[in-house]
């Protein structure tokens, strides 16, 4: 979903709230669709629902078995797999908030390459050989077999939680932009297509949801692809491009200034940021759900490569339209010349004053950012149905056939769906709101890393130690971040307007306010330390709590050594495998045939 998704999502908010009265703004072409720009529009929806009658009703694999609704049968192609996470992971939130932070700050939140290769190196060593050899339909039911049912289910619920409150912001920001550009009401816009999208979800199950994300990540792709292809043609050429960049200061990668409080240094997203990717594009339920869907490890392993290629391309492209929008406005800024009355608002206003005379290409981009938002939507309704089921529905339908357990997750996702609608207005009524609500998601992100990251790299880990960890990591990252909550403010670079036309300065009515951090310096140390360290934070306290507690109440012990990643099972020839093969002889609740295979 973001490089940040409390940054993101305010930035995404923030500039499609005012769109209409930014686009109309004297000497600007007003950004309306034509007949073509709907054309592409319809030809989404409508691809969208084919492709959920297809795998509904037309196909001859039916979705009448969980395990077949839930992961496709394990029989999916790796690459629809890999473009579906792809379309999942990468909001539309992220292709207007990313460019923004490039724009204002400069290029250091660029170095999430690292991240990413980062989140591909633990996937491929660490998580994914656990899930692979357990095979299970939820990887919070990895908890369960790990510690507890508690566990399991206090994950689950704080997933779910988080994201009920984001898929509605992540829809409405893109159906607010499309009613802005087309005058039709955000009211009829939003329940069309989260009809839609519910539709093809429910129907067609992970299959449809796969090929759909396929078709939208695609779309994304062209929408994206566009826009850089026009700013390059209007620029010229990429080395102008980096040359006024690097006018600007806007050519940041290597930041080595150690302090904490600095927004975004070369340490700050090397390690903060890639804590919160692990546990956002690694594992995360939605992410885990489609690694299981392909038939084979290998398949999986080249899945995974793809993906993490697939993640730094679209992010990277996205951020390269931020140096696009700097080389443009380089000496005359449309924020400090009241172009546009926020910063914020700069993507969209760039798209309409860059492409808005080329029929066709300012509805490409939305419905770029309209095919991440549905491929998220869809995504999340398609794995909350199964968590919700797994976790909380079956332990009380414990011999419900595979047909009624499919119908059950059917109806859930028509219910959710239905809730997510009812939320998009109140994301329009609350939206300063549902932003604390998604930031705080990020909060909790190194918790739960952290549950799945101790079971799976120490024995020692118990039940007593991971809960006390929870309590403690999200309490004291909850604590830090309300007491700097819309405080942390950060200077932006430079901007200019020495080379605005005279028609344009002459316009001006007031005079433009840089962007202070003087009430952030005023804060104590602690509240001043980077939003990008908080899940690195909230990890960090949770492994010393959980680990110190566990082996103060005795550690813990793992019969089945498959709950422990590869590097820390017991070897054949050691001590470590005859004491555990001494105990897991002597385990109550195992049977023979369990123990041999253990």
């Amino acid at each position: 979903m973001n490089l940040d998704v409390a940054l993101t999502t305010e930035t995404a908010l923030n500039s499609l709230s005012t769109l209409r009265s930014t686009l109309s703004d004297a000497g600007h072409h007003v950004l309306r669709f034509t007949l073509f720009d709907y054309g592409i529009f319809v030809a989404l929806l409508a691809i969208s629902v084919i492709i959920g009658i297809y795998f509904g009703f037309c196909s001859k694999i039916k979705q009448d078995n969980v395990e077949e609704y839930i992961l496709g049968g394990k029989s999916m192609p790796k690459f629809p797999v890999a473009a579906s996470l792809i379309a999942t992971s990468v909001s539309g939130i992220s292709l207007l908030g990313v460019p923004t932070d490039i724009y204002a700050y400069g290029t250091q939140i660029w170095m999430f390459v690292f991240s990413a290769l980062a989140v591909g190196f633990t996937m491929h060593y660490i998580y994914l050989p656990v899930f692979q050899d357990m095979q299970l339909t939820s990887s919070f039911s990895y908890l369960e077999r790990r510690f507890d049912r508690v566990v399991r289910q206090t994950a689950s619920f704080v997933y779910a939680l988080s994201a009920l409150f984001l898929i509605p912001v992540v829809i409405y920001v893109p159906a607010l932009a499309f009613s802005q550009v087309s005058g039709i009401n955000l009211h009829l816009v939003t329940p069309i297509l989260c009809i839609v999208c519910i539709f093809y979800t429910t129907v067609g199950g992970l299959r449809a949801v796969v090929w759909t994300d396929t078709v939208q990540f695609l779309l994304m792709i062209a929408a994206i692809l566009a826009i850089i292809v026009l700013g390059v043609v209007d620029i010229g050429s990429f080395t102008e491009i980096w040359r006024r960049a690097e006018r600007g200061g806007r050519l940041v990668f290597f930041n080595m200034n150690p302090d904490p409080t600095q927004r975004s240094s070369f340490w700050c997203v090397v390690f903060g940021l890639t804590t919160n990717w692990i546990a956002v594009f690694g594992i995360n339920q939605a992410c885990i759900q489609r690694f299981l869907a392909v038939p084979t490890r290998e398949a999986a392993k080249n899945s995974l490569k793809i993906y993490i290629f697939g993640l730094i391309t679209i992010n990277s492209l996205a951020c390269f339209i931020g140096l696009l929008m700097y080389a443009k406005y380089e000496s005359c800024d449309p924020v400090t010349t009241k172009q546009v009355q926020k910063l914020d608002q700069i993507v969209p206003f760039y798209v309409m004053d860059a492409g808005g005379k080329i029929p066709g290409l300012p509805g490409l981009f939305i419905v770029g950012v309209f095919s991440a938002a549905l491929s998220t939507m869809s995504s999340s309704l398609n794995t909350l149905a199964g968590t919700i089921y797994e976790d909380f529905i079956r332990p009380f339908r414990p011999n419900a056939s595979e047909r009624s357990s499919s119908t059950a997750m059917k109806a859930i996702v028509v219910l959710l769906g239905l809730i997510v609608i009812a939320l998009v207005f109140v994301v329009e009524k609350m939206g300063s709101v549902i932003q604390i609500v998604v930031s705080c998601s990020g909060v909790i992100s190194g918790s739960v890393m952290g549950m799945f990251t101790l079971g799976m790299i120490s024995s020692r880990a118990n039940t007593k130690g991971v809960v006390s960890g929870v309590v403690v990591s999200i309490s004291c990252m909850i604590t830090l971040w309300i007491s700097s909550l819309g405080k942390l403010q950060y200077d932006f670079l430079p901007f200019r307007r020495d080379g605005c036309d005279e028609s344009v300065l002459s316009s001006l009515n007031s005079t433009w306010i840089h962007h202070s951090s003087t009430e952030r310096e005023k804060l104590p140390y602690i509240y001043r330390i980077s939003f990008m360290y908080y899940s690195l934070m909230g990890l960090l306290l949770f492994l010393v709590v959980a680990y110190s507690v566990s082996i103060l109440t005795g550690g813990g012990t793992v019969a089945d050594q498959r709950l422990l990643t590869p590097f820390a099972r017991c070897k054949k020839d050691s001590n470590c495998h005859i004491k555990l093969k001494a105990k897991i002889s002597q385990h109550p609740l195992l049977d023979d045939a369990t123990k041999d295979k253990v």
